[in-house]
């Protein structure tokens, strides 16, 4: 029997972020969810260490989320939810309440790093992270093009305990990005799917026809590991390979 789908990744909750704008937004990105067949999802919208406080971030969320129950509640949807947060890589982050930014009832945590640099401490923030008894789950790893340079790194950090996801609209627009999320697939180095929602149009919940996308084995793995995380269970991943440079590329 397959898995439930599970959004671990989405910027669904109204007005905090870059994501819906307000609870009509919300509503539709909910719907797609739903409709694609997702049962749960786990709100996460940005945390940025330099711009915001822990206390202001956490009550801006919780009024939000309070919102979109209420939204959920008249339309009559059937779906799960539980709050997070997409937190912004920041040397700081170890000297935090990191407790209050995981995933709600869970130990893990979703980490975005920087898009066009890689800090030099990433390893030492993440295994600080792990000292707190947190996962780490790297957000969107396909975006980072000093990983796919070198994806050795990203050995390297799943090696030691961290896990990573990409995002469904990659595998969907296909091209080389897609064809780099192939090779992480085939390495072990990706764990989950997620569809990092923001808009019905420019940015939709498509968690669907993303999955449909994969190989079956691989879906079922992704649906498992998501569901896994949700319900704050540990996940059995399987053992990365090292990504070999050889004739120009990596294989």
């Amino acid at each position: 029997m397959s898995a439930p789908l599970v959004d671990l990744h989405c910027h669904i909750l109204p007005g905090i972020d870059d994501g819906a704008k307000d609870t009509d937004v919300t509503v539709a990105l909910l719907e797609q969810e739903a409709s694609c067949g997702a049962a749960a999802v786990m709100f996460t919208p940005h945390f940025y260490y330099e711009r915001d406080t822990l206390e202001k971030f956490t009550e801006r969320r919780e009024a939000a989320y309070k919102k979109t129950v209420a939204a959920v509640k008249e339309k009559g949807l059937k779906i799960a939810g539980k709050l997070g947060a997409e937190v912004h890589f920041s040397s700081a982050l170890p000297s935090l309440d990191l407790r209050q930014l995981a995933f709600e009832g869970t130990d893990y945590i979703l980490i975005e790093l920087p898009t066009l640099h890689m800090p030099p401490n990433v390893a030492d923030v993440l295994y600080d992270i792990r000292c707190l008894g947190l996962t780490p789950i790297i957000a969107h790893v396909e975006r980072y093009k000093y990983i796919s340079d070198d994806p050795t790194m990203l050995y390297d950090w799943v090696s030691e305990g961290a896990l990573a996801h990409v995002n469904s609209t990659s595998l969907i627009r296909r091209g080389k990005i897609a064809a780099t999320i192939k090779k992480y697939i085939e390495w072990g180095l990706v764990h989950f799917l997620c569809s990092d929602a923001h808009s019905p149009h420019a940015r939709p919940a498509n968690l669907g026809e993303g999955y449909a996308l994969l190989p079956e084995d691989t879906a079922e793995e992704f649906k498992k590991n998501a569901v896994d995380v949700f319900l704050g269970r540990d996940v059995d991943a399987r053992n990365p390979e090292m990504p070999k440079h050889r004739f120009g590329g990596w294989v």
